[in-house]
């Protein structure tokens, strides 16, 4: 044995001796050894094993268990690889670590009082784990030391779980949940709080819960349970799972039309979940067209809008429906429609019986459909022959290429009703367009115009005859008259207008100007003549007949047969001259009527004989007197039979069910004048056919008011027949009786009904114009003594705070102030001059006699007197004396009777 190995057992010798070797009592020696063998290190937590969670924060303090703590020396830390752990002062942080959350290094030591060295994670990580070792040295020769295991456990970890997870409809789906922990954990899933287990539907993997061929139906909350059974941790992570669907685009009908020079949307429908988002691009340069000239994309609807639409924008779009499930596409054909244009529609001319075309030329994308329409026809014609006039045809020809078309409107064998104004009108899907062209249908004179072929005129007035020839174009028109004689050189008639109007304008001197006159009308497709006869009218002959038809003593009626005349001079009025026996006929008087009126002459005298003559008037003139006749009025005598007003031959109806209105003709006086009428009602009804009186419920009423011919019968019973009997009275006695029937209505009848006379009598209602106005008055005098203190009410107020001087003065002043508006009433000038007034009625006059004095004395003569008339009181005269003497009033009044003696 060398003697280096020998050193090294000697000394482990040692060590064991001085372990081995119980205490001694060798003073000096003995207290050191003792010392030794009690010191060590003990760590706390105590416990050689400890278990902590991976991300806890672990505080390990290892203490030394000695007598004396500041012997020990070199105490350190190691871990499990035997490298000391620095200090916290001694680890030289990176920049990183000045932030929050980096200001400490993730193992460290610190030493504290008492030598302790405490070993510090901030966040224990699983390649922590492993025996960590504390050292230290005591004394400078005892080496002391403990270890501790630390075991690390991982808590239940949700490493990949999202919270919300979207499979698409149809497909199968992994719901993820990958969890870890130390021990591991084991997982388990729930749906709708009920365990899933593995079947057709659902396959439960190590990570993820597959579901197969997934529905809408599998919407919901899904919960991943993972639990540890070795440490009885548990934890639940819920996930919601929505269901996506796929964008399905629905068909749009192609293609699609747009017009030209409008505004057009395009609207592309989709279904999905979630609402998917669009596109569109255009297919040829797959330019997207969100953000294009003129185009717009609504991406939520869907619309793809265009501004100002051109025929560039024709072609094929694509509509891109996007969402979280994928996307779907749709190819749309765009077809630009170019509105119709009217290219060509001229005007056009035929000659009547002749064919004739009007063309109308027309633009537009599809070429358009040209139709024409005549402006006197509200509908326009159709293709092909016209149902209601065959001669028409209208065709089209179009062509696709060139986009024109050419409508052709032909009419053959043309008449003068197809001469007007037309109407070009193409169509196509983008709208219309209009032009109108003349159609001139030439045709030779025509005189349809021309009704009257007689002209009248009598006495030699002057007349014109016009004659208008139809033509195109217009014609020229030439005058003879008696065959083929010319009008030029006469002076008696002068020709005005060659055509298509002429007058001639004739002054008939003698008979040679009646005749017939030749009109003659010339155009180029013809010539036309029309007579037109100038003849001398005569006035009416005699009156063939007029009989009397009904005399009564003031009235005759006659039924006149008026002369025969010509259709254009018709008897307009028959006039009759009558006179009394003894009279001339420069003394008779005269009554004009109508044709076809009633000829009745009023106003005759009872019991005289009267002479009648009749003659018609016409345009020219009063005819001849003639079918003269005598009669005799009868004498004076009751009225004639009043003619009841009825609606029904058999019975009238009354709207009312209690009342009726009863309406007559006022007949004839006979002489004197009807006075009253008198009605007489009752009630009756039907038996075996003939109708049947009820006496007892007669009622009659005298109707006074003359002039009055409308009378209310009034509480009359509802639904009930009545016979009303009407007689006319005079001073000679009553009429025969006027008869007819009415019923009332049925039920409660509750219309307002219009009162047919005066409510009240005209003197009460001039006494209530009297009223008013007084009342009106009063106001104003109210207002004019509040406002102004002016008026006859102020005046009194004033007159009543003077002092009273005597009772007759105030009478006086009551009575005549507002009476007179004279000086001599004015309190004023009385101060200035006194003046009697003495009121004298001898004379039979109820007059004042005013004197004025010259002056204020009494004494002074009288020089001035003047008389007034006051207002005369009916019944009573009033005899009033005043004298004023500058200083007071002394009035003396009395009142005579009217038909006293005093």
């Amino acid at each position: 044995m060398s003697a280096a190995e020998t050193s090294i057992c000697i000394s482990v010798l040692c060590i064991y001796v001085l372990k081995a070797t119980p205490p001694t009592t060798t003073p000096g020696i003995t207290g050191r050894l003792a010392y030794a063998d009690e010191a060590s290190l003990e760590i706390l937590p105590n416990g050689e094993t400890q278990t902590k969670p991976i991300g806890s924060s672990i505080l390990l303090t290892c203490k030394p268990k000695v007598d004396d703590t500041k012997l020990i020396s070199d105490m350190q830390w190691l871990d499990p690889q035997n490298r000391v752990i620095e200090s916290l002062k001694l680890v030289v942080l990176p920049i990183e670590s000045t932030f929050p959350g980096h200001s400490k290094p993730p193992m460290y030591t610190e030493l504290h009082h008492a030598n302790t060295l405490s070993l510090f994670f901030n966040s224990l990580q699983e390649e922590q784990a492993g025996k960590y070792t504390c050292k230290a040295t005591y004394a400078n020769s005892v080496f002391l030391e403990k270890s501790v295991t630390i075991d690390t456990i991982v808590a239940i970890t949700w490493d990949n779980a999202p919270t919300n997870q979207y499979p698409i409809l149809g497909e199968d789906f992994p719901i993820v949940c990958k969890v870890r922990a130390r021990p591991s954990p084991s997982v388990d899933w729930l749906y709708n709080g009920e365990l899933i287990k593995t079947n057709d539907h659902y396959i439960i993997d190590t990570y993820a819960l597959t579901i197969k061929n997934v529905q809408e139906s599998d919407d919901g909350i899904y919960t991943c349970r993972a639990s540890v059974l070795t440490t009885g941790e548990l934890k639940e992570r819920p996930i919601r799972v929505e269901v996506h669907i796929r964008p399905t685009v629905e068909d749009l009908p192609s293609p699609v039309d747009i017009i030209e020079g409008e505004d057009a949307s395009i609207k592309c429908k989709a279904h999905g979940k979630p609402p998917p988002k669009f596109t569109w691009v255009k297919s040829l340069t797959q330019q997207n067209l969100s953000n294009a000239d003129r185009f717009g994309v609504d991406a939520d609807m869907g619309t793809l809008t265009i501004s100002n639409a051109n025929r560039d924008d024709a072609g094929e779009y694509q509509c891109t429906a996007t969402n979280a499930a994928g996307s779907e596409n749709m190819n749309i054909a765009v077809n630009v429609i170019v509105k119709p244009k009217i290219m060509e529609f001229l005007n056009d001319s035929v000659v009547q019986e002749k064919e004739v075309s009007l063309v109308c030329k027309a633009f537009g994308r599809p070429p358009p459909q040209v139709t024409f329409r005549k402006h006197t026809l509200e509908k326009p014609y159709v293709k092909g022959a016209q149902p209601e006039d065959d001669r028409i045809i209208l065709t089209n020809a179009a062509d696709d290429n060139s986009g024109e078309t050419v409508g052709t409107l032909t009419i053959h064998e043309s008449m003068r009703s197809n001469d007007g104004l037309y109407e070009c009108i193409a169509q196509n899907p983008g709208g219309e367009a209009r032009r109108s062209g003349h159609l001139i249908v030439e045709f030779p004179p025509s005189f349809d115009s021309m009704p009257n072929t007689t002209v009248w005129s009598w006495e030699q007035r002057p007349v014109n005859i016009s004659c208008i020839a139809e033509s195109i174009p217009n014609a020229t028109i030439r005058w003879t008259m008696r065959g083929d004689q010319k009008i030029d050189n006469d002076a008696m008639i002068k020709q005005l207008g060659n055509g298509p109007l002429s007058t001639l304008m004739i002054v008939p001197l003698d008979r040679r100007y009646y005749a017939t006159y030749k009109c003659i009308a010339s155009n180029t497709h013809g010539t036309r003549e029309r007579n037109i006869e100038l003849r001398e009218a005569s006035k009416p002959g005699e009156v063939i007949q007029a009989k009397m038809a009904e005399i009564t003593a003031t009235t005759i009626r006659f039924d006149v047969v008026p002369p025969p005349t010509h259709p254009e001079l018709m008897v307009r009025t028959i006039t009759v001259q009558y006179r009394e026996d003894g009279r001339t006929w420069m003394e008779a008087k005269n009554r004009t009527w109508s044709v076809d009126s009633l000829y009745v002459i009023e106003g005759l005298k009872p019991q005289t004989p009267y002479e009648f003559r009749f003659a018609a008037r016409n345009q020219v003139g009063l005819g001849n007197w003639g079918a003269s006749s005598r009669e005799t009025t009868p004498g004076t005598t009751v009225p004639n039979e009043p003619k009841i007003i009825s609606q029904s031959a058999e019975y009238d109806l009354s709207m009312f069910n209690n009342q009726y209105e009863l309406g007559w003709l006022a007949p004839a006086d006979n002489g004197e004048p009807i006075d009253m009428y008198q009605i007489k009602y009752c009630q009756t009804r039907r038996v075996s056919g003939d109708w049947e009186v009820l006496e007892d419920t007669c009622r009659t009423e005298d109707i006074k008011t003359q002039g009055r011919t409308r009378h209310w019968l009034k509480n009359l019973d509802s639904d009930t027949f009545y016979k009303v009997e009407l007689k006319a009275h005079n001073a000679m006695g009553f009429s025969k009786a006027g008869l007819a029937k009415f019923k009332t209505a049925r039920g409660i009848d509750t219309t307002v009904i219009h009162h047919h006379g005066p409510l009240i009598s005209s003197a009460a209602i001039i006494g209530i114009v009297i009223a008013l106005l007084f009342i009106i008055i009063i106001l104003i005098d109210v207002i004019c003594c509040c406002a102004h203190k002016t008026g006859i009410i102020y005046y009194v107020c004033e007159r009543s705070r003077r002092k009273p001087v005597d009772e007759e003065d105030t009478k006086l002043g009551s009575l005549y102030g507002w009476r007179f508006p004279l000086p001599y009433c004015d309190q004023k000038m009385a101060n200035v001059a006194g003046v009697t007034a003495i009121q004298d009625s001898g004379s039979g006059k109820n007059t004042i006699r005013l004197v004025k004095h010259t002056a204020i004395d009494e004494k002074e003569p009288l020089k001035e007197e003047k008389k007034i008339t006051p207002i005369i009181d009916s019944g009573l005269r009033r005899e009033t004396s005043i004298t004023f003497d500058g200083k007071r009033s002394v009035s003396k009044t009395g009142f005579v009777g009217k038909d006293s003696a005093v």
